[in-house]
Order: C-alpha cells, then structure tokens, then sequence
C-alpha cells in the first residue's frame, strides 16, 4: 500500500421496471477486471478531524476485499486535485473514490477518468455535470432537519444564528434546506427568528469565530447557534466562552468530532449529528472494489448533478446529545468512552 501527499462517455444509468439503478453500462469503456483492484483515494484534505479516520478505514477494509489503495490529499485545492486524479490514472487505478474540493472545478478531472474507463465514486460531495458513476453521502437535508428539530426543542422560540459552508457546497445547500424544512412553519408562526443566516466565504473556522464576535458585539440577541459542522460550532463556542455566553446558547454541529462530544457532554455544546465514518468508508472501500472488479451495483435513488443522473446509495444520520452518546458514538467504538469524558470524568 502506497499513501502520498475521475459523463464523460456519456455514461446512462439504466431505470428498469422495480426502479433501481444499475452501474457500469452496457457500452462503457471499462479497464480490465482484477481480483487484486487498486484503488485510488482522492481526498480534498485531512484539516477536519474525522477524514483520517476516513482514510484509515476506507484502506483496511479494500485490503480485507483483497485490493490496495493510493491516497492523494489535495491540500483544499482543486488544480491540485486535478493533477493527482491524472497521476492515478496514470497509475493504473481500476476505480477511484473522489472527495472533491469543489462540484464546479472538478468537473474535467471526472470526465478525464471516465474517458480512460476508471468508474468514478464521489465520496459525501458531488460534482456537477461530471456523470460519475456513483455518489455515495448521508442524507445531508437530513442532517440540517436534525438540527433544526433539536434546537426549536431546546429553545422552543427566539432568534437563531445559522452559520452555513461554503455557497457552491452541495453539501451545505442541503443542510441549509433541512433546516428551514423545520424551521419555516415556526417562522410562520412567530415563535422563530433567524438573526443571521450567514455563508462562509473561506471555510477558516477564525471566519466563523469573527461572525460571531460581530453579532454579540453590535448586541444582536440570539438563543442559538446552527452550524454546518463541528469545527464551526467550535468556533462559535469559543467566542461564546470568551463573552461569558457558554452554555447560554444553545449550539448545534454536525461531524461528532471527539472535541464536540466533549463539548457536549461539558454542555457547551448542544448536539451534533452523527453520520459514522465506519460505515461509510467501508461501503465506499465494497462499493468502489464492486466497480473496479466491473460488478453490478444496484441502488434506488438518484441525484441530478446538472447534466445527468447519478446513483445515490444514501445512508441516514443520527442525532446525539449528551443522553445518547454511550448508545451511538460510544458503542460504536467511534470514541472511546475514556476520551469523551476525559474532562468531566466518567459518570
């Protein structure tokens, strides 16, 4: 195994009579079938602290199917990116799962795979008008419901802060649009008022940390924080600390990051929501191993990425606060329990 620092052909995906869709067509160019497939792993970076375990997981399981992986780490550049997927290619991969740094810039380097027959996964982003061969997510709308519904419990009314990724993250206009999916009948009603729906221009948590700072300091009143992920409600909390407003605001992220579980668990932070890395990485390591070795993978949902149909296998997210975390993210062996509770000892 080798870690260092992919319609189209016009790929169509088949819809028969029970609705599913199926992979790698009839027609498509395909690179020869191995039961020893490399795979190529094309990551956008290892910042946030749950995409090494990513990593880490994605490359045990292909080796228990048999295969090895090459891993690339963009560094959150799509030139870079592009330049490692062609030096993939260049090695051979028989399939390629694609974290992309960016759905518009990405989309040639997806093309240029199909056109030398490597199948592409796109692992929790999209790439638009690309025609990969299979995107592979948690539900991210209902990730933002989940969050929504946690907080309007919580505070039951006033004014909230929604801090949201990047505009051009589909991810992020998904989470967006579950939060409002519960949080509009509640505006409706008068009970909710969103004091700032902010997106971030650079993705740096100081963005976020300065956002918030700005809101307290020109004394927008707000009973909550929605955050795109944990990083960012770290961010928040840490100004929240600052301003002596901890534990007064409730905070919503998403990721369960080990220092979030801490958080919540200290009670700075609210919930968070849970999409377990286990699972993912081991369906995508099956999946893009299914696709190198040529196989038919079937699923029953698809997402327009502004040209074409792509298969959808979606998988669903859990909420988690502090009366659940042994039940989830503990018993899973995400954590260790010793580590959630290392600041408030175990109870």
């Amino acid at each position: 195994m080798m870690i260092v620092k992919k319609k189209p052909l016009l790929f169509l995906v088949a819809l028969c009579l029970s609705s599913a869709l199926f992979l790698n067509c009839q027609g498509a160019k395909k690179r020869q079938a191995t039961d020893k497939p490399l795979i190529g792993f094309l990551m956008d970076s290892l910042i946030e602290e749950r995409w090494a375990r990513d990593r880490d997981i994605f490359i045990s399981s292909v080796k228990s199917y048999g295969g090895s992986v090459i891993v690339q780490i963009g560094e959150e550049n799509a030139k870079t990116q592009e330049a490692q997927l062609q030096y993939l290619i260049d090695q051979g991969v028989n399939s390629l799962v694609l974290i992309p740094n960016d759905p518009d810039l990405l989309t040639k380097a997806v093309q240029e795979a199909k056109k030398h027959g490597v199948p592409v996964l796109l692992y929790e982003r999209i790439v638009h008008n690309g025609g990969a061969d299979l995107y592979l997510a948690y539900d991210a709308i209902k990730v933002g419901e989940l969050q929504a519904e946690y907080i309007v419990k919580t505070i039951k009314n006033g004014p909230v802060v929604i801090i949201n990724g990047k505009k051009n993250d589909p991810i992020a206009a998904s989470i967006h649009e579950g939060i409002y999916n519960i949080l509009n009948p509640a505006i409706k009603s008068g009970t909710i008022l969103v004091a700032e729906d902010y997106w971030v221009s650079t993705g740096n948590s100081d963005e976020v940390a300065d956002i918030i700072s700005d809101l307290i300091d020109k004394n927008i009143h707000f009973k909550a924080i929605l955050a795109y992920n944990d990083l960012y409600a770290e961010a928040a909390i840490r100004v929240l600390t600052l301003k002596r407003l901890a534990k007064k605001v409730a905070v919503a992220g998403a990721d369960a990051d080990l220092a979030a579980c801490q958080r919540i668990i200290e009670g700075t932070q609210t919930m968070t929501v849970y999409k377990p890395i286990e699972t993912i990485a081991a369906k995508a390591a099956e999946l893009a191993v299914y696709m190198a070795r040529n196989e038919r993978v079937t699923v029953h949902k698809a997402v327009f990425d502004g040209s074409y149909r792509v298969p959808y296998y979606q998988l669903e997210p859990i909420a988690v606060d502090a009366t659940n975390l042994r039940q989830t993210v503990i018993k899973d062996g995400f954590h260790l329990e010793e580590e959630v509770y290392r600041n408030v000892g175990l109870k």
